[in-house]
């Protein structure tokens, strides 16, 4: 298998990353959302295909706000789930947080999604605290973590 190919998000690839979103997270960014994020110069997006002749398959975004990287979405379509695609993400975000030189790495994480929480803390990423009733879609808490660089 070869590895996954992981590129900055251009507008052609808005269409994918907000059908990604729309079946990965109960309150889905919209595509205006997404075109907002292209143009700020604090964000970051990036892209993931299996392979160049295949279509986006996986996307991160975050910030890069002082000496943080906030991160605000990593999805994978689901039935393509458990290939390391999540895992390749993670590792590029780590890397642009350690070229950036950035201090920390910070998150929130619905308190149910035990296998986000689960792959996280096996990139080192430590559970801070709750943010109370965050999402509000259901109520449900969430979980802060953080990676030291």
């Amino acid at each position: 298998m070869s590895r996954p190919i992981i590129l900055p998000m251009l507008a052609t690839d808005l269409d994918a990353v907000q059908q990604i979103a729309v079946v990965c997270f109960p309150v889905p960014w919209t595509r205006e959302e997404f075109e907002k994020e292209l143009k700020r110069s604090y964000s970051i997006l990036r892209v993931l295909r299996a392979s160049l002749s295949e279509p986006v398959c996986a996307f991160a975004n975050y910030w890069h706000v002082a000496d943080e990287l906030q991160v605000m979405n990593v999805a994978t379509l689901p039935d393509v789930r458990r290939r390391g695609h999540a895992s390749a993400l993670l590792s590029d975000l780590i890397q642009t947080g350690r070229d950036r030189r950035v201090r920390w790495i910070t998150l929130e994480v619905r308190k149910s999604n035990l296998a986000a929480r689960a792959l996280y803390a096996k990139f080192g990423f430590s559970e801070q605290g709750l943010r109370q009733r965050y999402y509000s879609d259901n109520g449900e808490d969430a979980v802060v973590m953080q990676l030291e660089l």
